[in-house]
């Protein structure tokens, strides 16, 4: 089901859920302003990114808790001053909060009041002892690398934080059982959705911003219909609605 909305009003209307993966505003208190480039300006944070998101983060979180199936997986990108409210919405709920990162090979390039640009993302999964966990490599870590969604790059979908679907996919398949359902309270363009559809996982995805949500839907739907042509005999169209 695919949400149009605010995730603080619809999450308690959410039948239960099996993990949560999501990529909430990374509320960056400092404004940095936009970078000058030859074509053009780059900008560096969003409206919809200052320090007003930290109340929003933290009700989102809780209220995604309130409907997860126990025991289970959460977890949540951050910016540098959101990470604690993740982890310690984690630790009240009585799950162990552990920090994971995400290192891009090819990271944005330094720019003029940019001092070092960002070269990783951080995150935090919280878990309960006895929690699904399908990571079976010897010699897995907290730390992925993976490059990032560089322009021109075929994934970009026309949102300014899209998460690479290498990632997420990583995730969704560590995290979250098959047939069993992921959720994303802060949606964007949907790419927890199409690693849901991808991997035979069901996915409720909640955005309250139009424009993104009409691209996640016709991303999610396309992945669901390209899971469909794989599998004749099982196909996958009741586990998405939309809901406006």
């Amino acid at each position: 089901m695919l949400y149009l909305g605010d995730c603080r009003e619809i999450l308690p209307t959410l039948d239960r859920v099996d993990a949560v993966i999501t990529d909430p505003p990374y509320g960056i208190v400092h404004d940095f302003g936009e970078q000058k480039r030859l074509d053009g300006s780059r900008k560096l944070q969003w409206d919809w990114d200052g320090p007003e998101t930290h109340g929003l983060i933290r009700d989102a979180l809780i209220g995604s808790l309130d409907v997860l199936n126990r025991p289970g997986n959460a977890f949540a990108f951050a910016g540098f001053d959101t990470l604690e409210i993740s982890r310690e919405v984690f630790r009240q709920a009585g799950m162990t909060p552990k920090p994971w990162s995400w290192v891009k090979l090819c990271p944005p390039p330094a720019m003029p009041g940019n001092r070092w640009p960002s070269a990783f993302e951080v995150a935090c999964l919280g878990y309960d002892a006895g929690s699904y966990f399908a990571d079976a490599n010897p010699s897995r870590r907290n730390v992925m690398v993976a490059d990032a969604l560089r322009a021109g790059n075929s994934e970009k979908a026309g949102h300014p934080t899209q998460k690479p679907l290498s990632v997420m996919e990583h995730l969704v398949s560590a995290l979250v059982a098959p047939e069993k359902c992921a959720l994303d309270p802060f949606m964007g363009s949907g790419t927890t959705g199409v690693a849901a559809m991808r991997l035979g996982r069901k996915f409720i995805g909640i955005e309250r911003e139009p424009k993104y949500f009409e691209i996640a839907c016709r991303r999610i739907e396309d992945a669901q219909r390209q899971e469909s042509l794989f599998e004749p005999e099982a196909p996958k169209t009741e586990q998405m609605g939309f809901a406006l």
